[in-house]
């Protein structure tokens, strides 16, 4: 399952445990009943949305970022960045030398 599943799963699972945690009945008892059930069920969500995850890591299928991972996503941000900075000044380079000279008045 992919990470946009995991999270459309995960939505639905917050909507439904917010409609538990919501749920008010005429009687106070079912109040405490409710409240007592939440913690449990709160359990159980993180356990089957996190089970599969961890599944596929222990497999070898996927696996955590690492320190070089994060550093890697920098330097190539970083790169794409500066290329894209270099593209819009050589675009600006380009409309500036386009344009007439001011009159000497308005400099």
């Amino acid at each position: 399952m992919t990470a946009p599943q995991h999270r459309a799963q995960l939505a639905d699972r917050v909507q439904r445990l917010e409609a538990a945690a919501f749920r008010v009945g005429v009687d106070v008892g079912d109040i405490k009943t409710a409240v007592e059930q939440l913690p449990n069920t709160i359990r159980q969500e993180i356990l089957e949305y996190t089970e599969p995850v961890f599944g596929e890591i222990m497999a070898g299928n996927a696996s955590l970022a690492t320190k070089g991972h994060l550093d890697q996503l920098e330097q190539r941000l970083k790169d794409l960045m500066e290329t894209r900075f270099g593209q819009v000044d050589a675009k600006l380079d380009r409309l500036l030398a386009a344009l007439p000279e001011p009159p000497s008045s308005l400099t």
